[in-house]
């Protein structure tokens, strides 16, 4: 069972946002006191290429900054600092490296999709293996970090299985599922049936939060080692209907043959 988990990667829009929920996400003041404070990581330049030579330079920070934002909005200045410091251990690292390499590769337009959550048909693979594994270091120092984990930041992801005018069903591998409104899901960019959808839930107080849609996606398969079998109710695994299952139980049933041994007296 593969795991989801939120998008790895954000552009400065997203982390202002999080730190000033409501205001203007292109503010330049919020930012630099996120900055000053050292609430957010630098992040990593991309320098995007157009058809008659360079497009520009985009930013790209690991998703762990809104978090960080998220702790200073609540002041919370140590943690927050922590996090932006973890944060920044990932920019460093060898995923961010490819990740960076394979976005300059990409017309302009397309580097920008691709931070923001979209995957166009045709993108090269080694791009999504970068997206991979950065949301899959990400979960994992967010497992190995108390405050990163932390209960007053709540992450439902799954995949959207059913779609209707007003509102779609996101459910999660092991089962739960709850409705979005449609426009949530298409602001992210997730309103297809199949498409792997995050809500993050950002605690207020004790009785509000603000919640927000944004893309996920897909990062590993940690039980494709063990033997699955389908009367284990352990496994979420007996509990999911994959594409492949779909497509088989709508094709015509076969007659049923039972073989019953007969005794014949001579």
């Amino acid at each position: 069972m593969a795991m989801i988990a939120a998008w790895p990667v954000v552009t400065r829009d997203r982390i202002v946002h999080a730190f000033k929920p409501g205001g203007p996400a292109a503010a330049e003041a919020p930012f630099r006191t996120l900055r000053r404070h050292n609430w957010v990581s630098k992040g990593v330049r991309v320098t995007l290429l157009a058809d008659r030579g360079l497009a520009g330079q985009l930013t790209v920070f690991s998703s762990l900054n809104v978090m960080a934002a998220r702790l200073a909005r609540r002041g919370n200045a140590p943690d927050a600092e922590r996090a932006a410091r973890a944060a920044a251990d990932l920019e460093a690292g060898p995923e961010f490296a490819v990740l960076r390499g394979c976005l300059t590769s990409l017309p302009d337009h397309e580097a920008e999709q691709v931070v923001s959550g979209q995957l166009l048909e045709g993108t090269p693979t080694a791009l999504t293996d970068a997206l991979r594994a950065i949301a899959g270091r990400t979960e994992q120092v967010r497992a190995d970090d108390i405050v990163l984990s932390s209960p007053a930041e709540v992450i439902f992801a799954g995949h959207i299985a059913e779609v209707s005018d007003g509102y779609v069903l996101v459910a999660q591998e092991d089962g739960p599922a709850t409705m979005v409104p449609r426009w949530m899901a298409s602001a992210a960019r997730r309103d297809r049936q199949g498409a792997l959808l995050a809500l993050v839930a950002d605690r207020l107080d004790g009785a509000s939060a603000v919640v927000e849609a944004v893309p996920a996606i897909e990062i590993g398969d940690p039980h494709a080692a063990d033997e699955f079998s389908p009367f284990g109710r352990g496994d979420a695994r007996t509990r999911k209907i994959t594409a492949a299952d779909a497509r088989l139980l709508a094709r015509e049933p076969k007659s049923l043959r039972i073989l019953v041994p007969v005794t014949l007296d001579e």
